[in-house]
């Protein structure tokens, strides 16, 4: 048993176990076995590629899972935001890669309050990004490493190759404070990419890009030690993206209708549930459950297999037709239309990142029975 294991909600006294069922709804359910499997699985194919595994926690922001992750052979893992960051840290788990600018004095000095007590690296994309972490080391009397972030034609965050990355560099060149470990990039066109072959496509480019831009700060005199790359979609083709040394996916633990799209995961193997209760049946062909977007959010596209948005597990059929803030809406085919007020549903959302973000904890189950209610201490941790 993990520190810090609490006992699920409303789980009766004297030893006695409760069913998923049973639980207050709407609610998380993350099935144990196939975390487990999950966290293997990709940690294997890290492996198999001689690349290191640095796995986004934005998607579980749980150290709990962070820790799975590093016992089964992580380098470290990766944040999207600061707050993130220092859960982590407050949990014991390092090293933690932070893969988002940090700007403003008072992340800065959090960050320095971090860094006092965990292994920790931070992205830039900017030469203003770069000053404010140098200038805080030096108040702090440390040196910070920092990754340079490029673009490989994503068209988000990320300085682009070539001209303008030789620029930033001979500017972060000038910095005390500071020392230029690393490139990252994230290629999220892989997403976009409806077959293998497209995704191998961008996987070799993004690695390309990566390499090529190590290649130019190793030029400059940086003593370039790491070259990230990878998502989820693309996880699977580690063995192809020449010159990385380490990938970062995240989605990978849970899985979702957007990760069974991308084939980076079957629908069987997805560990996230949202267990929702049908609190309404106002048409014989509509049923209303209690979980829309406050729960499942807006994020991501319809379900690939013709589910909405969501997929029904053992009901394949009905369709998660829409969503408003707290009604998530059922479109029911003729032999579904037996559900009462009362049944509850499991539903596979369509981005589980999104969902573990909106709730204060999830409930790991074995089979049918809940193991424990697992808090998620990155939630809602923006800043």
């Amino acid at each position: 048993m993990h520190r810090g294991r609490r006992r699920a909600v409303g789980i009766l006294e004297r030893g006695c176990s409760m069913f998923k069922q049973e639980l207050d709804t709407p609610c998380i359910l993350v099935d144990e076995d196939k975390l487990k499997n999950n966290i293997v699985r990709v940690q294997r194919i890290a492996d198999e590629a001689g690349i290191a595994l640095r796995p986004h926690a934005k998607t579980h922001k749980t150290p709990q899972i962070a820790r799975m992750q590093l016992d089964a052979g992580a380098a470290g893992i990766t944040v999207a935001k600061l707050g993130e960051a220092e859960a982590m840290a407050d949990a014991g788990i390092s090293p933690i890669l932070i893969a988002y600018p940090i700007i403003g004095r008072f992340k800065l000095e959090r960050l320095m309050r971090l860094a006092a007590r965990a292994t920790v690296t931070v992205a830039v994309d900017s030469l203003e990004a770069a000053f404010g972490i140098s200038e805080a080391a030096l108040n702090a009397g440390i040196v910070m490493p920092i990754w340079v972030e490029i673009d490989p034609g994503y068209g988000r965050a990320g300085v682009q190759p070539g001209e303008a990355l030789i620029r930033l560099g001979n500017e972060l060149g000038k910095l005390c404070g500071v020392r230029v470990t690393g490139v990252l990039v994230f290629a999220g066109q892989s997403y976009d990419e409806d077959n293998d072959e497209g995704r191998i496509r961008v996987a070799k480019r993004e690695a390309a890009i990566a390499k090529e831009a190590a290649d130019s700060l190793l030029g400059l005199g940086f003593p370039i030690e790491s070259v990230s790359a990878g998502s989820t979609p693309v996880s699977r083709f580690a063995s192809v993206m020449e010159g990385v040394t380490e990938m970062r996916p995240g989605t990978y633990v849970f899985g979702d209708l957007t990760q069974v799209k991308a084939k980076a995961i079957g629908l069987e193997q997805c560990a996230l549930t949202v267990l929702a209760t049908v609190v309404s049946r106002p048409a014989p062909d509509r049923a209303v459950i209690d979980a829309g977007t406050k729960v499942f959010t807006s994020d991501g596209e319809d379900s690939p297999i013709g589910t909405g948005r969501g997929f029904v597990v053992g009901h394949p059929d009905i369709e998660v037709s829409w969503f408003n803030e707290e009604h998530g809406v059922l479109h029911l085919p003729p032999e579904e239309r037996g559900l009462k007020v009362g049944d509850k549903l499991e539903i596979v959302p369509v981005h589980c990142c999104a969902v573990i973000n909106m709730l204060d904890e999830f409930n790991l189950v074995a089979g049918d029975v809940v193991q424990e209610a697992v808090p998620i201490p990155g939630r809602g941790k923006v800043r």
